[in-house]
């Protein structure tokens, strides 16, 4: 329902288009709020967020901040 949220962590381009056509497919961005987020060290953030604003994707970007933060240190 509209206060879920769903949320496709992504790994490359591949996934980034499969995610792509699963939204418009099923017009989730009017249903909840979309969120995509790239796996820590396999997808650049600065690619991801291009190709959203390149395709008009209405969903948000959200960064692992804890990896950002304290990297692979456990317990964070």
């Amino acid at each position: 329902n509209a206060r879920d949220e769903l949320k496709f962590v992504l790994c490359d381009r591949s996934d980034y288009e499969w995610a792509r056509g699963i939204i418009r497919e099923h017009a989730l961005a009017d249903r909840c709020p979309v969120l995509l987020s790239p796996v820590h060290g396999h997808l650049a953030p600065r690619d991801l967020a291009e190709w959203i604003l390149a395709d008009g994707l209405p969903v948000r970007l959200q960064l692992q901040l804890h990896k950002l933060l304290w990297g692979e240190t456990p317990g964070h």
